[in-house]
């Protein structure tokens, strides 16, 4: 057993086989992977890394799982002693997928992810970072410890597959690729990728530390603490629940992830940076896409990608942008939830500053957009995107989190921030202009 220690969660302890795949170069390649790309521009202190971050999911993870499996009546096992057995072999897998999730990302993270050539001719569909995760856990050397992690549980007096562990195990559980809506694959999935898992606790945290903010903490012991792993109604199958003590600690939780949003990853100058990035590098770049190739992917990270903006930045004007810190200012955005009027009013706007300076002078970003959280606000249904609570332990009483609290059903308006950003040269004038429409 080994640790590492972090700034977030103290000692986190690792296996020695999950420290063969930290030391592998798929993944030290996380050391050179910013989890918040170009956000250091505005908060110098966010030069984190996915390295860091997956260490995090991976412990939470566990933490998690655990906490919940402690509590409640479910059992995946009648006989205790293989329940107990079932329980490790199913935390190991959680780990796994954890560990291994972040390390098809692209250079710069999510600024990055355009950068995908399309997936068919129709080109409908690109290629995700989940994609070339899945193909570098399948390829060695991640694959082979997978494969020798499975070994050491079915060593364990199972001469058949029944604990096995395989990447594709973990590959298929991580995309949802697994038979049946109701499994407990379907219940570890939650863990990792659901409106309560650990990747986005690990991240509200680790990102308010490093880029200097207060608005993605959230009380992570009283969270944790809350959760339980029960049976859906009238089924056998477990599902993740919260218990009717944790509903603040969850409406804390989705309301740093909301504010996270607004203040810092959809931040005027952040926003600006991830287009030109993506801008630069559709030029920079071999054909203006990443290869799919996994092992020439893998040759990729932040720092090649700066080594080629400089190389090109006296013809890419965009790359010496971003090399030089240069930013066009924002002389005109919406509201966070705009409505129809002010999007109306926003692009009148739009049209007489493009009219009167030119349209290539003003960039105008309408990706901003995020929707708050997937939770249903409607009465209880089989629905993969709602938290159910259990309100009442004795009576195994069951309702979702959308019907008992009233900040999670009224949190529904879509975040669409839109912007307009003016070249240097005329950004007073632009501004003037607005100013003067808005007093009229």
């Amino acid at each position: 057993m080994r640790e590492f220690r972090d700034p977030i969660h103290g000692f986190i302890k690792v296996s020695d086989n999950e420290k063969r795949i930290i030391d592998s170069a798929p993944f030290q390649r996380l050391r050179n992977i910013k989890q918040l790309a170009l956000t250091c521009y505005v908060y110098h202190g966010a030069e984190h890394t996915r390295f860091g971050h997956s260490l995090g999911v991976m412990h939470l993870s566990s933490r998690a799982f655990n906490s919940a499996a402690s509590k409640g009546d479910y059992k995946f096992k009648a006989d205790p002693v293989e329940n107990d057995r079932h329980i490790k072999w199913l935390e190991q897998i959680l780990r796994l997928i954890a560990l291994t999730h972040d390390l098809g990302h692209a250079p710069f993270s999510h600024a990055a992810e355009d950068l995908f050539p399309f997936k068919n001719t129709n080109k409908k569909e690109r290629y995700k970072h989940e994609d070339l995760t899945e193909l570098i856990v399948k390829a060695e050397p991640i694959a082979g410890i997978i494969r020798d992690i499975g070994r050491e549980y079915k060593s364990k007096d199972a001469p058949d597959d029944d604990y096995d562990i395989t990447p594709e195990m973990i590959c298929d559980i991580y995309n949802g690729k697994i038979p049946g809506a109701n499994s407990e694959f379907t219940l570890l999935r939650t863990f990792i990728d659901s409106e309560l898992d650990c990747d986005k606790m690990d991240y509200l945290l680790r990102d308010s530390l490093y880029c200097g903010v207060s608005y993605g903490k959230f009380d992570l012991e009283r969270l944790i603490s809350s959760l339980v792993i029960a049976g859906r109604p009238h089924e056998a199958a477990p599902i993740l629940c919260i218990d009717s003590g944790g509903i603040n600690a969850f409406e804390e939780f989705v309301l740093a992830r909301y504010f996270m949003f607004i203040q810092v990853y959809f931040h005027k100058t952040r926003r600006f940076f991830d287009i030109m990035l993506s801008m630069a590098l559709k030029q920079c770049l071999p054909e203006g896409l990443f290869t799919v190739n996994a092992e020439e992917y893998l040759q990729w990270d932040d720092t090649r990608v700066m080594e080629l903006l400089k190389s090109k930045a006296d013809q890419c004007k965009e790359a010496e942008r971003i090399i030089k810190r240069q930013r066009w200012v924002c002389v005109n955005h919406t509201k966070t939830h705009p409505n129809g009027d002010s999007l109306k009013y926003f692009r009148s706007i739009e049209r007489r500053l493009k009219k009167k300076f030119g349209e290539e002078k003003f960039l105008v970003d309408r990706s901003a957009d995020k929707i708050p959280h997937k939770l249903v606000p409607r009465k209880y249904e089989i629905d993969s995107e709602e938290i159910i609570l259990i309100m009442n332990k004795k009576q195994n009483r069951f309702t979702t989190i959308s019907d008992e609290s009233q900040i999670i059903s009224n949190l529904t308006d879509k975040i669409n921030i839109q912007r307009i950003y003016a070249r240097e040269d005329i950004s007073d004038a632009a501004l003037s202009e607005v100013r003067e429409d808005t007093e009229d």
